[in-house]
């Protein structure tokens, strides 16, 4: 029995065809990290869904209603209507509003979108 997280939830097979190029990288990912091939392939897939693809998209998602004024609490909305599988908090939607005020002072605060907004 492994401990990693994914053992916990229902396993999906799915069968592809690699270059050898690729193949070669993941039996050297797989070398490097100490697993086998389909534990390589796992963690490649991770990576990139985590850090490529939904961390760039949920990012970018929020950034854009951010800067439209919405709050946080309807910028996770959103998030989370799109990515209903994301990890995403209001502790993020936080984060990423604070990132763009550092760069843009008139990115509104929360607080200031939530009075333009009416929901205070």
């Amino acid at each position: 029995m492994t401990s990693d997280a994914s053992s916990s939830k229902m396993q999906k097979r799915i069968t592809i065809s690699l270059r050898e190029d690729q193949y070669a990288g993941l039996e050297e990912v797989a070398e490097d990290l100490g697993v086998n091939l389909s534990d390589a392939a796992r963690e490649a897939i991770n990576t990139f869904l985590l850090k490529e693809h939904w961390g760039r998209t949920i990012g970018t998602l929020a950034e854009s209603e951010i800067k439209k004024g919405m709050t946080n609490e309807e910028v996770l909305a959103r998030v989370m209507d799109k990515f209903p599988h994301a990890r995403t908090t209001k502790d993020s939607i936080a984060w990423y509003r604070s990132r763009l005020r550092r760069e843009d002072p008139e990115v509104p605060t929360d607080r200031e979108a939530k009075v333009r907004r009416g929901a205070v």
